[in-house]
Formats: structure tokens, C-alpha cells, sequence
């Protein structure tokens, strides 16, 4: 296939405000390794992995500087895609504890807003919000469309603080609004759909740096202890901790922002 590929961007205030306006295409190959990372109860065999073809996607936004080290950008993206994942329980399995997937032909509309800070080479603050709205070709007769699992709204924080060049303290949070579920009857094997509580995710990590290239790390996840599922009836850990080390055998430091 071909895509289209073009881009225009003006400068409204120098240094402080520009407008950009673009379009083109895109496409994504659906691997079971990342699907698996998205959504780790997906049964093991699929009938069929495909592309999803995003024909055209119009982009446009402001970004810029409010004041030194803080920037922000406000973006709206539209695509036109072929074949999009989503993930429905597989009523074929005799437990019925993994997933499916199913191709949908869907048009995408997602409006961000993003601001960022830094601060004397230290301090990295990250905060973000997330619309979704998924559109679809083709209307089923059988159960109402959803977007199976994604969120309708979703705001984001990540902060990390370096201290004395050899340690690092982080956090972050995630919220997750208007996701919704379609839950078989096993008996009928009738989906009905049902919307899903918010999803809370509270981390906090600590690295300490033995040199650029090896850290030790620790890392804290949902301290909140929130009970959720962010796929149907499949429960998260409570608060848990991960430990462990990393080395890097190329010359990046490993010292950045993540």
C-alpha cells in the first residue's frame, strides 16, 4: 500500500509557541510477543496474526515553553485503521481464564495534553491526559460495540529526583476511566457488556548507580493496594516489590529519564 507522508509547521511565537498539522500512514505488526506484554492471559495459539493498517492519520497540535524548563504540547490524532486488536474472552477454552482476539475496523481519535518540567538537571516531572474514542465501521446486531479494555480517559504522572550523582528516587501514576467489558453468559454463551471500575496504579522506585552503565534497582508497585482488574474478572497483585540489577553492554549511561 501506499501512504500518504506530509507535514506543515508554523511558529506562532518564537520559542514559546508553534502549530504543526500533518498526515500519513502507518503500520503495525500484531506479534504475539507484544500482545502477550499488553495482555499476558492470551491463550497460547492464535488463529491469525495481522497487520493493523492505519490508512490515514491526520495529526495536530500547539506545543512549546510556558516558562524555562516547562513545556507543554497539546496534540489531536485521527486514523483510519484496518483490522484493530481487541481482547474478548475465549469461550472455547474449558476454564474460560484466557483471551481471544478479534480484528475490527475502527477509526481512532485520541486528544492529549502533556506538560513536563526540569529543573536544574535533577528534577524530571511528567504529567499527561489522554482522550480515546473508538469509532466503528460496522455495527454488530448481536451486542453493543466497545472498545474492549481500552480507557476513555486516562491521566498519567511520572517524577524522578537524582540525588548525590549516585541515586535515584521515582514515582508515578496511572488513571483509568470508562472501560467496559464483554462478559459471557457460559451457559447461553451471550455476551452482555458491563463498564468496569477505574483503574488506580500508585508505584515508587529507587536506583542506585555503581557506575553508568550497572544499577541496582527496587521498585514498589500499586502502593495503594487497589484490588483492580484491568482485564475482566483477571485480579491485579496487591502491593508488591521487584529487585533487581541492570547492566548495559553498549556506552549509554543509563543515568535518564524513564
Amino acid at each position: 500500500p501506499i501512504y500518504p507522508v506530509a507535514e506543515v509547521q508554523l511558529g506562532l511565537v518564537p520559542g514559546i509557541m508553534s502549530f504543526y498539522l500533518g498526515i500519513n500512514g502507518e503500520v503495525k505488526y500484531n506479534s504475539l510477543q507484544n500482545l502477550l506484554y499488553d495482555n499476558p492471559f492470551m491463550k497460547p495459539q492464535l488463529d491469525s496474526l495481522k497487520f493493523t493498517r492505519s490508512q490515514i492519520v491526520l495529526r495536530a497540535g500547539i506545543k512549546g515553553n510556558l516558562v524555562k524548563k516547562l513545556n507543554y504540547h497539546v496534540s489531536a490524532r485521527y486514523s483510519l485503521n484496518k483490522d484493530e486488536v481487541f481482547y474478548v474472552i475465549d469461550t472455547n477454552a474449558r476454564l474460560k481464564n484466557q483471551f481471544n482476539i478479534m480484528y475490527k475496523d475502527a477509526n481512532v481519535l485520541n486528544v492529549c495534553a502533556n506538560l513536563n518540567w526540569e529543573t536544574m538537571g535533577k528534577l524530571y516531572l511528567n504529567l499527561e491526559g489522554n482522550y480515546w474514542g473508538v469509532f466503528f465501521n460496522h455495527i454488530s446486531d448481536t451486542i453493543e460495540e466497545k472498545a474492549w479494555y481500552r480507557p476513555t480517559w486516562e491521566v498519567k504522572f511520572n517524577g524522578k529526583y537524582f540525588y548525590n550523582k549516585k541515586m535515584a528516587f521515582s514515582v508515578n501514576c496511572n488513571l483509568q476511566f470508562g472501560r467496559w467489558a464483554s462478559v459471557p453468559d457460559f451457559e447461553t454463551n451471550v455476551f452482555t457488556v458491563q463498564k468496569m471500575k477505574p483503574l488506580l496504579d500508585f508505584g515508587l522506585g529507587f536506583e542506585y548507580f555503581f557506575s553508568n552503565r550497572f544499577t541496582a534497582f527496587a521498585n514498589i508497585n500499586n502502593v495503594a493496594c487497589q484490588n483492580y482488574a484491568k482485564y475482566y474478572d483477571f485480579k491485579s497483585y496487591g502491593i508488591n516489590v521487584m529487585i533487581g540489577i541492570t547492566y548495559s553492554f553498549g556506552d549509554e549511561s543509563l543515568k535518564v529519564r524513564r
